[in-house]
């Protein structure tokens, strides 16, 4: 077996506590991302049923408004048990946000390895383009990521993924099309993954999309890959993780 895509939830806004929907069909061992995207770009949101924050980036330090402020691009995670309930997040101050649970399958003897990335375009325009600090890529991974603009008006296009030296796969959005609000200040987003078909080594990853109309946002991604597990034969299913563009 090999990583593989299992389930898509539904995208969710709200200018309050956001609970999110856990993907019919995910099963134990099957690693759940949730990409959450909000305003302000400076609130520290929590979250329950032991999810894991696996950090965000922003694009600037703009208050947030109607379709102004800058936005974080975040990640939680957390490897199915088979008994959760749908996850809460917790929002200290929330213009607006928006979730998405996107969950993979693995081989269940190996392990997951996570490593994490993002940044954010503070240019105004249709083009968004954000290059993540070097990572290590190899075949056979996957690179989750996530971008989140400041208006609805913002909509997010297919993302084209490069890295020098790696090969990457068709982008499959996750859900099937991007998203927008009018909740609160408006934002729009969009997720998937592509995989890695050849090439190794360690480079930076740019994601890139067109937007519907000129505006700014923040992308952040995690790259995923199956590890054996350690030679002392203790078995852990989250691997290790590593952690960038915070």
């Amino acid at each position: 077996m090999a990583i593989g895509f299992r389930a898509t939830g539904a995208w969710v806004a709200t200018t309050a506590n956001i609970t999110v929907a856990i993907p019919a069909g995910t099963v134990a061992g099957d690693l759940m991302v949730m990409f959450y995207g909000t305003k302000p770009f400076n609130d520290v949101p929590t979250i329950n049923q032991s999810w894991n924050d696996g950090g965000a980036a922003t694009n600037g330090t703009i208050a947030a408004g109607n379709d102004v402020g800058s936005m974080q691009a975040r990640i939680f995670w957390k490897i199915h048990t088979g008994t959760e309930t749908n996850p809460t997040v917790t929002n200290a101050t929330n213009n607006v946000s928006s979730a998405v649970i996107v969950s993979f399958s693995k081989d269940p003897a190996k392990n997951w390895e996570l490593v994490f990335g993002g940044g954010g375009d503070a240019t105004a325009g249709t083009a968004f383009s954000v290059t993540t600090p070097a990572l290590a890529l190899a075949a056979n991974d996957w690179v989750a990521s996530f971008i989140a603009t400041r208006s609805d008006a913002g909509s997010v296009g297919v993302f084209t993924t490069t890295a020098t030296g790696i090969t990457f796969g068709t982008f499959q959005s996750q859900p099937a099309t991007g998203f927008t609000t009018t909740s609160g200040g408006d934002m729009a987003a969009r997720s998937g993954y592509n995989t890695i078909t050849a090439g190794t080594g360690t480079a930076a990853i740019t994601v890139a999309a067109t937007l519907g109309a000129a505006h700014t946002g923040s992308m952040y991604l995690v790259r995923m890959r199956e590890v054996d597990p350690p030679a002392d034969g203790n078995f852990d299913p989250m691997g290790m993780m590593g952690f960038f563009g915070i």
